[in-house]
């Protein structure tokens, strides 16, 4: 039988902040990347054991010293948790500092990091209260909304569904795939099965063969502020019908007429009132994705003493906050 491996417990704290850093939080990248199940990834993260394969791949995708995080080198030289040091330059696809700088602690090159993750949780929370929301509305078995960063032109989804009560971090070129196309041309597309046949459908297909789901229809919904600016794109997958059995497989649950005209009218009453709230998501989203390729670059290194930048980051996550309770209490 093979040997089983799992993060020792007082390492878990360093393989999370190297995988923040590194990949911004983004299992499904480094899943694909080695292509193992997202599943195995996950808990891999959390500290639990998973095959010695996988477990020492996943080490030397982070450049990690696979012996030591699996805490083997602890029964000959133990180690204090608070001891544990994090080498940033590494982390973060930097060359290595020299001179007095010494390595500084996991609870202090943290800050930002814990400020940045609180405001992405909470992000997280509001779209996925939306994205149910209009996901109900329109019998959708999937909905995903892709947020526009202006200045990288990229559609990024925090809170993509993936089928498995948990989310996924997608990013797609403003002018790759349906969603690319709803974003460019600022119209609604509406596709009926298959969606396969499709030629703008790459990204669909890509996506797909990650989560092992299967795209069937789609209706991309380009929401635009009131200065007729993209601020974010709805993307409804599957249309199901008003009676299913849920043991049916997905291809006899879904409508193979896709979404209607009606369902054009209905989503268009629904999108004024989200609007405001997802412009939020988008200046939050935008900050963050800044934050992200800036600690990843050797010319914008993230201070993790700037108080001005945790300060901003957390009244931010405030704002979102705010606006995802009266959400809570307007949809009950």
């Amino acid at each position: 039988m093979e040997k089983l491996y799992s993060v020792h417990p007082n390492y878990l704290e360093k393989v999370k902040l190297v995988w923040k850093r590194k990949r911004r939080g983004r299992d499904i990248d480094l899943a694909n990347e080695l292509d193992l199940d997202l599943p195995i990834v996950n808990l891999f993260l959390i500290g639990k054991p998973i095959k010695g394969l996988f477990f020492v791949e996943i080490c030397q995708a982070l450049h990690l010293n696979w012996r030591e995080i699996a805490g083997l080198e602890l029964l000959e030289t133990p180690v204090k948790s608070s001891e544990i040091q994090v080498d940033t330059s590494d982390a973060i696809g930097l060359r290595p500092r020299y001179g007095n700088a010494k390595p500084k602690l996991i609870e202090e090159v943290n800050t930002v990091d814990d400020a940045l993750e609180e405001l992405v949780d909470t992000l997280k929370e509001m779209l996925t209260r939306l994205t149910r929301k209009a996901g109900n509305i329109l019998k959708a078995d999937r909905t995903s909304i892709f947020l526009l960063d202006q200045h990288s032109n990229i559609l990024g989804s925090i809170d993509a569904d993936d089928g498995k009560g948990g989310s996924l971090i997608i990013d797609i070129p403003a002018n790759k795939g349906i969603a690319g196309a709803a974003a460019t041309s600022l119209s609604i597309i509406n596709v009926p099965f298959d969606v396969y046949d499709d030629p703008r459908s790459e990204e669909a297909k890509r996506i797909d063969k990650i989560t092992g789901y299967r795209t069937y229809t789609m209706l991309a919904w380009p929401v635009l502020n009131q200065r007729k600016n993209l601020v974010a794109v709805v993307q409804l997958i599957n249309k199901l019908k008003t009676t299913i059995n849920s043991n049916d497989d997905l291809y006899e649950r879904i409508d193979l007429k896709g979404f209607t005209k009606k369902d054009e009218q209905l989503f268009a009453q629904f999108t004024p009132s989200i609007l405001r709230n997802l412009e939020r998501c988008q200046l939050c989203f935008q900050l963050a994705r800044k934050l992200w390729v800036n600690s990843e670059s050797n010319s914008g290194i993230i201070d993790p003493y700037n108080q001005k930048l945790i300060t901003e980051l957390q009244e931010k996550e405030k704002q979102v906050r705010k606006s995802l309770n009266k959400l809570t209490n307007f949809y009950g």
